[in-house]
């Protein structure tokens, strides 16, 4: 079994095992996917998830948590929230954090929309795997 190990009181999941009886506390993890692609984790979560990312320390202990289930550098996983918008458009935001040893000194959120990166991060998406099998 694998735990998360969760210390910050502004993360948005405690500490739990995973097993089944706790996968309804952690649905929200059940909606995060990951997938491998040049030498980075891309880490696909929900972008209801992700706002309630409001901090630095949030933001790490999250990281860190999924880092310990696929085993990442925490270098090289970048976060993307993703959701549908009303007229079934998919919505991506990336989160470039940058990391001095094992804590974030800095973060930037950027939409995807437009960008020249979008089609290829969907494909990435499109083609990503749960970070938790039910």
């Amino acid at each position: 079994m694998q735990t998360l190990q969760n210390k910050s009181p502004h993360s948005f999941c405690s500490a739990r095992t995973f097993s089944t009886e706790v996968y309804q506390s952690l649905s929200p993890w059940l909606d995060v996917r990951v997938t491998e692609m040049a030498g980075y984790d891309y880490v696909f979560a929900p972008m209801s998830l992700c706002d309630q990312i409001t901090d630095f320390i949030t933001l790490q202990e999250f990281l860190i948590n999924i880092q310990a289930v696929i085993g990442s550098d925490l270098q090289r996983t970048i976060l993307i929230g993703t959701e549908r918008a009303e007229d079934g458009s998919l919505e991506m935001d990336r989160y470039d954090a940058v990391w001095s040893d094992s804590v974030i000194i800095d973060c930037h959120r950027t939409s995807l929309e437009g960008s020249p990166q979008f089609d290829f991060i969907r494909m990435l998406q499109q083609h990503s795997s749960p970070l938790i099998d039910e």
